[in-house]
Protein backbone atom coordinates (compact mmCIF):
# COMPACT_ATOMS: atom_id res chain seq x y z
CA UNK A 1 0.00 0.00 0.00
CA UNK A 2 1.16 3.64 -1.05
CA UNK A 3 1.30 5.58 2.25
CA UNK A 4 2.00 9.83 1.38
CA UNK A 5 3.38 11.15 4.47
CA UNK A 6 2.92 14.90 5.29
CA UNK A 7 5.23 17.54 3.89
CA UNK A 8 7.46 17.77 6.76
CA UNK A 9 9.37 21.77 6.27
CA UNK A 10 12.98 21.24 7.40
CA UNK A 11 15.20 23.97 7.24
CA UNK A 12 18.33 22.66 7.00
CA UNK A 13 17.44 20.56 4.45
CA UNK A 14 15.77 23.18 2.17
CA UNK A 15 19.28 25.51 3.32
CA UNK A 16 21.14 22.94 1.72
CA UNK A 17 19.59 22.61 -1.62
CA UNK A 18 18.88 25.96 -1.97
CA UNK A 19 22.56 27.01 -1.86
CA UNK A 20 23.06 24.81 -4.36
CA UNK A 21 20.53 26.22 -6.21
CA UNK A 22 19.88 29.49 -5.91
CA UNK A 23 22.26 32.52 -6.71
CA UNK A 24 22.45 34.11 -3.17
CA UNK A 25 23.18 37.71 -3.22
CA UNK A 26 25.37 39.27 -0.46
CA UNK A 27 22.08 41.56 0.83
CA UNK A 28 20.12 38.11 1.41
CA UNK A 29 17.56 38.07 -1.70
CA UNK A 30 16.86 34.73 -3.75
CA UNK A 31 17.78 36.09 -7.38
CA UNK A 32 17.35 32.90 -8.89
CA UNK A 33 18.62 34.33 -11.44
CA UNK A 34 15.84 37.04 -12.42
CA UNK A 35 15.46 40.88 -11.87
CA UNK A 36 15.05 41.12 -7.49
CA UNK A 37 12.10 40.97 -6.38
CA UNK A 38 11.96 43.56 -3.10
CA UNK A 39 9.39 43.60 -0.21
CA UNK A 40 6.81 46.33 -0.94
CA UNK A 41 4.69 47.26 2.32
CA UNK A 42 3.67 50.30 1.38
CA UNK A 43 -0.33 49.28 0.14
CA UNK A 44 -0.84 47.08 3.24
CA UNK A 45 -0.81 47.31 7.13
CA UNK A 46 -1.28 45.10 9.61
CA UNK A 47 -3.66 46.56 12.40
CA UNK A 48 -3.56 43.47 14.28
CA UNK A 49 -3.09 39.89 14.94
CA UNK A 50 -4.93 37.93 17.67
CA UNK A 51 -4.22 34.31 18.56
CA UNK A 52 -7.64 32.58 18.12
CA UNK A 53 -6.68 28.94 19.01
CA UNK A 54 -7.93 27.47 21.85
CA UNK A 55 -5.61 25.81 24.44
CA UNK A 56 -3.52 23.36 23.35
CA UNK A 57 0.27 21.78 22.89
CA UNK A 58 0.07 22.35 19.06
CA UNK A 59 -2.40 24.47 17.18
CA UNK A 60 -1.79 24.78 13.46
CA UNK A 61 -2.67 24.00 9.36
CA UNK A 62 -5.27 26.83 9.69
CA UNK A 63 -8.23 27.46 7.24
CA UNK A 64 -10.46 30.78 6.74
CA UNK A 65 -14.36 31.48 5.44
CA UNK A 66 -16.46 33.77 5.49
CA UNK A 67 -19.54 32.14 7.50
CA UNK A 68 -21.52 31.67 4.28
CA UNK A 69 -25.05 30.92 7.12
CA UNK A 70 -23.89 34.88 8.17
CA UNK A 71 -26.21 37.44 6.81
CA UNK A 72 -24.54 40.15 8.62
CA UNK A 73 -20.91 39.05 7.22
CA UNK A 74 -19.94 39.71 10.79
CA UNK A 75 -18.38 36.40 11.12
CA UNK A 76 -15.73 34.20 10.01
CA UNK A 77 -14.97 30.52 10.27
CA UNK A 78 -11.46 29.07 11.45
CA UNK A 79 -10.54 25.88 11.80
CA UNK A 80 -7.55 24.38 12.12
CA UNK A 81 -5.51 20.82 14.08
CA UNK A 82 -4.96 20.29 17.57
CA UNK A 83 -2.34 17.86 18.76
CA UNK A 84 0.42 16.91 20.87
CA UNK A 85 3.20 18.21 18.22
CA UNK A 86 3.44 18.18 14.48
CA UNK A 87 3.24 14.71 13.57
CA UNK A 88 1.82 12.76 16.57
CA UNK A 89 -1.04 10.38 16.00
CA UNK A 90 -3.80 12.31 18.07
CA UNK A 91 -5.34 14.92 15.91
CA UNK A 92 -8.43 16.88 16.35
CA UNK A 93 -9.99 19.09 14.16
CA UNK A 94 -11.01 22.84 15.65
CA UNK A 95 -13.48 25.14 14.48
CA UNK A 96 -13.36 28.97 15.61
CA UNK A 97 -16.28 31.01 15.05
CA UNK A 98 -15.24 34.09 15.40
CA UNK A 99 -17.60 37.36 15.63
CA UNK A 100 -15.68 40.39 13.85
CA UNK A 101 -17.83 43.01 16.16
CA UNK A 102 -17.48 41.55 19.90
CA UNK A 103 -14.53 39.39 19.57
CA UNK A 104 -16.36 36.48 20.76
CA UNK A 105 -15.40 32.92 19.81
CA UNK A 106 -17.28 29.82 19.85
CA UNK A 107 -15.06 26.43 19.33
CA UNK A 108 -16.35 23.05 18.48
CA UNK A 109 -14.01 19.84 18.08
CA UNK A 110 -14.35 17.03 16.38
CA UNK A 111 -12.82 13.86 16.38
CA UNK A 112 -12.33 10.49 15.53
CA UNK A 113 -10.49 7.68 18.19
CA UNK A 114 -7.65 6.45 16.91
CA UNK A 115 -7.10 8.28 13.89
CA UNK A 116 -5.03 11.47 13.54
CA UNK A 117 -7.17 14.20 11.73
CA UNK A 118 -4.44 16.89 9.80
CA UNK A 119 -4.81 19.91 7.44
CA UNK A 120 -8.38 20.25 7.99
CA UNK A 121 -9.88 22.68 4.76
CA UNK A 122 -13.23 24.56 4.23
CA UNK A 123 -15.23 23.85 0.38
CA UNK A 124 -18.63 25.86 0.01
CA UNK A 125 -21.02 23.89 -2.52
CA UNK A 126 -23.52 26.85 -2.37
CA UNK A 127 -25.44 24.83 0.24
CA UNK A 128 -23.26 22.90 2.59
CA UNK A 129 -20.31 24.08 4.14
CA UNK A 130 -17.73 21.16 3.69
CA UNK A 131 -14.69 20.02 5.95
CA UNK A 132 -12.18 17.98 4.39
CA UNK A 133 -8.76 16.45 6.19
CA UNK A 134 -6.84 13.96 6.18
CA UNK A 135 -6.87 11.35 8.22
CA UNK A 136 -4.14 8.71 9.31
CA UNK A 137 -4.66 5.31 11.30
CA UNK A 138 -1.67 3.68 12.89
CA UNK A 139 -2.59 0.45 14.27
CA UNK A 140 -0.79 -0.58 17.24
CA UNK A 141 -0.84 -4.17 16.79
CA UNK A 142 0.82 -4.25 13.22
CA UNK A 143 1.76 -0.82 13.25
CA UNK A 144 0.45 -0.72 9.90
CA UNK A 145 -0.71 2.82 8.38
CA UNK A 146 -4.21 3.61 7.02
CA UNK A 147 -4.70 6.40 5.40
CA UNK A 148 -8.20 8.28 3.89
CA UNK A 149 -10.19 11.56 3.11
CA UNK A 150 -12.63 12.13 5.41
CA UNK A 151 -15.18 14.78 5.18
CA UNK A 152 -18.01 16.27 7.54
CA UNK A 153 -21.12 18.98 6.58
CA UNK A 154 -22.95 21.34 8.06
CA UNK A 155 -25.75 23.68 6.88
CA UNK A 156 -25.77 26.13 9.72
CA UNK A 157 -22.16 26.49 10.44
CA UNK A 158 -23.33 25.38 14.47
CA UNK A 159 -22.83 21.44 14.27
CA UNK A 160 -21.77 18.96 11.76
CA UNK A 161 -22.70 15.78 10.40
CA UNK A 162 -20.83 12.65 11.36
CA UNK A 163 -17.39 11.46 9.53
CA UNK A 164 -17.31 10.25 6.23
CA UNK A 165 -14.40 8.29 4.96
CA UNK A 166 -13.63 8.69 0.95
CA UNK A 167 -10.60 9.20 -1.51
CA UNK A 168 -7.82 6.64 -2.17
CA UNK A 169 -5.68 5.37 0.56
CA UNK A 170 -2.37 6.74 0.52
CA UNK A 171 -3.43 9.49 -1.75
CA UNK A 172 -3.69 13.28 -0.11
CA UNK A 173 -6.45 15.72 -1.39
CA UNK A 174 -4.97 18.99 -0.42
CA UNK A 175 -7.56 21.52 -1.05
CA UNK A 176 -10.65 21.35 -2.97
CA UNK A 177 -12.71 24.02 -5.08
CA UNK A 178 -16.36 24.13 -6.05
CA UNK A 179 -17.20 24.87 -9.75
CA UNK A 180 -20.40 23.89 -11.42
CA UNK A 181 -21.55 21.43 -9.16
CA UNK A 182 -18.51 19.57 -9.00
CA UNK A 183 -15.36 20.01 -6.59
CA UNK A 184 -11.95 19.75 -7.96
CA UNK A 185 -8.14 19.40 -6.15
CA UNK A 186 -5.09 17.69 -6.24
CA UNK A 187 -4.23 14.64 -4.65
CA UNK A 188 -0.56 13.83 -4.35
CA UNK A 189 1.80 11.06 -3.23
CA UNK A 190 5.45 11.42 -2.00
CA UNK A 191 6.64 7.81 -3.10
CA UNK A 192 5.24 8.73 -6.70
CA UNK A 193 6.16 12.36 -6.96
CA UNK A 194 3.29 13.34 -8.82
CA UNK A 195 0.22 15.04 -8.61
CA UNK A 196 -3.63 13.84 -9.92
CA UNK A 197 -6.77 15.85 -10.55
CA UNK A 198 -9.67 14.79 -8.59
CA UNK A 199 -13.69 15.53 -9.67
CA UNK A 200 -16.95 15.33 -7.08
CA UNK A 201 -18.64 15.12 -3.79
CA UNK A 202 -15.94 15.13 -0.98
CA UNK A 203 -19.51 13.82 0.81
CA UNK A 204 -19.96 10.59 -1.52
CA UNK A 205 -16.61 10.04 -3.62
CA UNK A 206 -14.21 11.71 -5.90
CA UNK A 207 -13.12 10.10 -9.03
CA UNK A 208 -9.75 10.48 -10.89
CA UNK A 209 -9.89 13.21 -13.78
CA UNK A 210 -6.64 13.21 -15.00
CA UNK A 211 -3.30 11.25 -13.59
CA UNK A 212 0.39 13.06 -13.36
CA UNK A 213 -1.02 16.30 -14.30
CA UNK A 214 2.29 17.10 -12.56
CA UNK A 215 5.01 14.89 -12.23
CA UNK A 216 8.28 13.66 -12.13
CA UNK A 217 8.28 11.39 -14.92
CA UNK A 218 6.38 13.05 -16.89
CA UNK A 219 7.49 16.70 -16.61
CA UNK A 220 10.68 16.47 -14.16
CA UNK A 221 9.00 18.48 -11.77
CA UNK A 222 10.03 16.81 -8.26
CA UNK A 223 7.83 16.29 -5.44
CA UNK A 224 4.81 18.32 -6.39
CA UNK A 225 2.21 18.56 -3.67
CA UNK A 226 0.24 21.42 -1.74
CA UNK A 227 -1.75 23.12 -3.81
CA UNK A 228 -4.57 25.43 -4.63
CA UNK A 229 -6.99 25.46 -7.83
CA UNK A 230 -9.28 28.45 -8.88
CA UNK A 231 -11.80 29.04 -11.55
CA UNK A 232 -12.84 32.14 -13.48
CA UNK A 233 -16.01 33.15 -15.22
CA UNK A 234 -14.95 31.34 -18.50
CA UNK A 235 -14.32 28.16 -16.72
CA UNK A 236 -10.81 28.45 -16.70
CA UNK A 237 -8.53 27.40 -14.07
CA UNK A 238 -5.20 28.69 -12.29
CA UNK A 239 -3.43 26.33 -10.28
CA UNK A 240 -0.63 26.68 -7.63
CA UNK A 241 2.18 24.15 -6.65
CA UNK A 242 4.42 24.02 -3.67
CA UNK A 243 7.20 21.48 -4.66
CA UNK A 244 10.00 19.75 -2.47
CA UNK A 245 12.62 18.27 -4.59
CA UNK A 246 14.82 19.70 -7.25
CA UNK A 247 15.07 23.83 -7.48
CA UNK A 248 11.99 23.63 -4.30
CA UNK A 249 10.38 26.08 -6.76
CA UNK A 250 6.31 26.65 -6.80
CA UNK A 251 4.51 26.09 -9.85
CA UNK A 252 1.85 27.68 -11.67
CA UNK A 253 -0.08 26.17 -13.92
CA UNK A 254 -3.26 26.99 -16.29
CA UNK A 255 -5.98 24.54 -18.06
CA UNK A 256 -9.34 24.84 -19.31
CA UNK A 257 -12.38 22.38 -19.50
CA UNK A 258 -12.05 19.22 -19.33
CA UNK A 259 -9.09 19.94 -17.27
CA UNK A 260 -6.62 17.21 -18.23
CA UNK A 261 -3.73 19.37 -19.86
CA UNK A 262 -2.01 21.73 -17.59
CA UNK A 263 0.85 24.05 -18.86
CA UNK A 264 2.50 24.52 -15.93
CA UNK A 265 5.61 27.80 -15.60
CA UNK A 266 8.08 28.20 -12.79
CA UNK A 267 7.43 31.30 -9.93
CA UNK A 268 11.27 30.76 -9.10
CA UNK A 269 10.14 30.71 -5.01
CA UNK A 270 9.31 28.65 -2.51
CA UNK A 271 5.94 28.79 -1.20
CA UNK A 272 4.81 26.15 1.46
CA UNK A 273 0.62 25.65 2.08
CA UNK A 274 -0.19 28.30 -0.95
CA UNK A 275 -3.65 29.57 -0.94
CA UNK A 276 -4.86 32.50 -3.69
CA UNK A 277 -7.34 35.16 -4.10
CA UNK A 278 -8.80 36.58 -7.02
CA UNK A 279 -8.08 40.30 -7.43
CA UNK A 280 -8.34 41.02 -11.24
CA UNK A 281 -8.51 39.19 -14.44
CA UNK A 282 -4.57 38.87 -14.19
CA UNK A 283 -3.51 39.80 -10.79
CA UNK A 284 -3.74 37.59 -7.70
CA UNK A 285 -2.71 37.59 -4.17
CA UNK A 286 -0.89 34.15 -2.98
CA UNK A 287 -0.08 33.30 0.87
CA UNK A 288 2.29 30.84 2.19
CA UNK A 289 5.49 30.27 3.79
CA UNK A 290 8.45 32.08 2.53
CA UNK A 291 11.98 31.36 2.67
CA UNK A 292 14.97 34.50 2.57
CA UNK A 293 17.71 32.29 2.59
CA UNK A 294 18.09 32.87 6.87
CA UNK A 295 14.60 31.61 7.94
CA UNK A 296 10.67 30.90 7.06
CA UNK A 297 7.67 33.22 7.88
CA UNK A 298 4.39 33.54 6.50
CA UNK A 299 3.89 35.86 3.70
CA UNK A 300 1.81 37.69 0.97
CA UNK A 301 2.38 38.17 -2.59
CA UNK A 302 1.02 39.49 -5.57
CA UNK A 303 1.04 37.79 -8.09
CA UNK A 304 0.87 38.72 -12.12
CA UNK A 305 -0.67 35.88 -14.44
CA UNK A 306 0.70 37.97 -17.39
CA UNK A 307 4.19 37.26 -16.58
CA UNK A 308 4.24 34.69 -13.69
CA UNK A 309 6.08 37.30 -11.60
CA UNK A 310 5.71 37.47 -7.85
CA UNK A 311 5.93 40.59 -5.76
CA UNK A 312 6.60 40.23 -1.69
CA UNK A 313 3.95 42.62 -0.33
CA UNK A 314 3.96 42.14 3.40
CA UNK A 315 5.41 39.33 5.76
CA UNK A 316 3.48 38.27 9.00
CA UNK A 317 4.74 38.02 12.34
CA UNK A 318 5.88 34.23 12.07
CA UNK A 319 9.39 31.82 12.49
CA UNK A 320 10.17 28.47 12.99
CA UNK A 321 6.96 26.15 12.09
CA UNK A 322 4.46 28.38 10.56
CA UNK A 323 2.24 29.37 7.67
CA UNK A 324 -0.67 27.25 5.98
CA UNK A 325 -2.83 30.89 5.44
CA UNK A 326 -6.22 31.00 5.02
CA UNK A 327 -7.80 34.20 3.58
CA UNK A 328 -10.53 36.16 3.91
CA UNK A 329 -11.43 40.06 2.03
CA UNK A 330 -14.02 41.95 3.27
CA UNK A 331 -13.93 45.59 2.08
CA UNK A 332 -10.54 47.10 2.47
CA UNK A 333 -9.36 44.32 4.55
CA UNK A 334 -8.08 41.01 4.31
CA UNK A 335 -8.10 38.37 7.27
CA UNK A 336 -5.58 35.96 7.64
CA UNK A 337 -5.06 33.06 9.66
CA UNK A 338 -2.25 31.31 10.10
CA UNK A 339 0.12 29.89 12.61
CA UNK A 340 3.75 30.56 14.20
CA UNK A 341 5.47 29.81 17.32
CA UNK A 342 7.36 33.15 17.16
CA UNK A 343 5.43 34.18 20.73
CA UNK A 344 6.98 31.83 23.70
CA UNK A 345 8.18 29.37 20.88
CA UNK A 346 4.54 27.79 21.83
CA UNK A 347 2.92 26.92 18.12
CA UNK A 348 -0.55 28.86 18.01
CA UNK A 349 -3.12 29.93 15.35
CA UNK A 350 -3.35 33.48 14.81
CA UNK A 351 -5.67 35.89 12.57
CA UNK A 352 -4.11 39.14 10.84
CA UNK A 353 -6.28 42.53 10.56
CA UNK A 354 -4.97 43.92 7.45
CA UNK A 355 -6.37 46.90 5.67
CA UNK A 356 -5.57 48.62 2.41
CA UNK A 357 -7.24 46.19 0.11
CA UNK A 358 -9.07 49.29 -1.80
CA UNK A 359 -5.74 50.89 -2.62
CA UNK A 360 -3.74 47.78 -3.39
CA UNK A 361 -6.76 46.88 -6.12
CA UNK A 362 -6.93 50.40 -7.56
CA UNK A 363 -3.00 50.11 -8.33
CA UNK A 364 -3.23 46.48 -9.95
CA UNK A 365 -6.36 47.78 -11.67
Amino acid sequence: MLVSTHTHFSLELFTKIAANRYKIAANGYITVGFKRVNAVSKNLKINSVERISSEGKHCAFTGLIKNPFDMSNQTLLSIYRRGLNHVSPDGAVIVCKLNLKSGRKIYQRLVIPSWDLRDPKFCFDGRKLIITAFAKHKSVNTDSVITKMVSYFSTTGDSWSSPHFFGKSGWWLWRLTWHKSKAYGFAYNRSRERIDLYEGDPRKQLFLRKNGVMSLDKYGYGYPNESHILFDKKDNATAIVRRDADSFSAKLGFSSPPYTHWIWHDLKYYIGGPVMLVLTDTMYLVAGRNWDNKKATTAIWLLSLADYSLKLLITLPSKGDNSYPGLVWQGDTLYVSYYSDHIDNKTRVYLAEISGMNTLLDKVK
